[in-house]
């Protein structure tokens, strides 16, 4: 991995400190809390946080902005470093880090945290299976405990245990909404089957025009999904999806504000409601036309 990415994901348990505080806490004063309503236990299996790591917070928010609507609460995380929240409607999505790089590395994505039971021994299965921990486990303050890890086809995902649960599933909000996790994996039963020990996720296989999917289970909700990746030389990677009204307008728009088209738009492929872009900075995301 480029060091500017390892870089990248050990800044980033800075933010999600902040994160898991504001998500956990309960006490009086702080605001922002009441956008958040809590599991008594974590939900293990589920994506509860999304960061955007990228070198220019300022094209991000514009990007983002005008593409999906959300607003912007700039703040501090406990390590001094600048913050952005994401709001979307009345509650918060996830976040924007900024990291700079002066090698110049393409480390620029979107970053999700998974919900597990234990990361210390999350992290040690993944080394056990060819993996490798890129960061932690730290401890967050007294409100968790958090790991970065790249799995072993080399897919990188954050891992997170809160001491006081996790956001509980909610109703889709349409535009601008993460609707969807989804892993493009070099060796799909082999990556179902090592996400499972992981975080508890139970698989169930489908038989989809592309082929067979994955899906990936927990709490009796569809959590994540994992399909084989496109072509060999496309790396492994988690894949996060955001709705919009309409696909043929969002990916229009995303290139006018900057964005690039990997995947347009194709009948063949989920009925032409589905594409991929990269945000101005290159952050990788999907898009996907959802009805709430």
């Amino acid at each position: 991995m480029k060091r500017g990415v390892i870089h990248t994901v050990r800044s980033l348990f800075a933010s999600a400190a902040m994160i898991v505080a504001l998500t956990a806490c309960t006490g009086p004063g702080a605001e922002r809390l009441a956008d958040f309503e809590l599991s008594d236990e974590p939900l293990t299996g589920k994506y509860v946080w999304h960061d955007l790591i990228t070198d220019d917070p300022a094209a991000a928010r514009r990007f983002y902005g005008e593409l999906f609507g959300w607003s912007f609460e700039a703040t501090v995380h406990p390590n001094g470093g600048d913050y952005t929240l994401i709001r979307h409607g009345d509650g918060y999505l996830g976040g924007i880090v900024e990291l700079p790089d002066p090698d110049g590395a393409d480390y620029s994505r979107w970053l999700g945290y998974l919900s597990v039971a234990d990361v210390d021994r999350a992290v040690a299965l993944t080394r056990e299976q060819g993996g490798r921990a890129v960061a932690g486990p730290l401890e967050l303050g007294d409100v968790g405990r958090a790991a970065a890890i790249e799995d072993p086809q080399g897919a990188v995902v954050g891992l997170l245990r809160s001491r006081y649960g996790d956001p509980v599933d909610t109703a889709q909000r349409g535009r601008g909404d993460i609707v969807w996790n989804e892993l493009l994996a070099a060796d799909p039963a082999m990556a179902a089957a090592f996400y499972g020990e992981l975080a508890g996720l139970q698989q169930v296989e489908e038989q989809r025009a592309g082929g067979v999917y994955r899906l990936l289970r927990a709490q009796n909700r569809d959590r994540a999904g994992i399909l084989l990746r496109p072509a060999d030389e496309v790396r492994p990677v988690w894949l996060t999806h955001f709705a919009v009204d309409d696909i043929a307008r969002a990916v229009n728009r995303a290139e006018q504000l900057g964005g690039a088209v990997l995947v347009a738009p194709d009948p063949d492929v989920r009925d032409g409601l589905f594409a991929v872009i990269t945000d101005p900075s290159g952050a990788l995301l999907a898009l996907r036309q959802w009805t709430p």
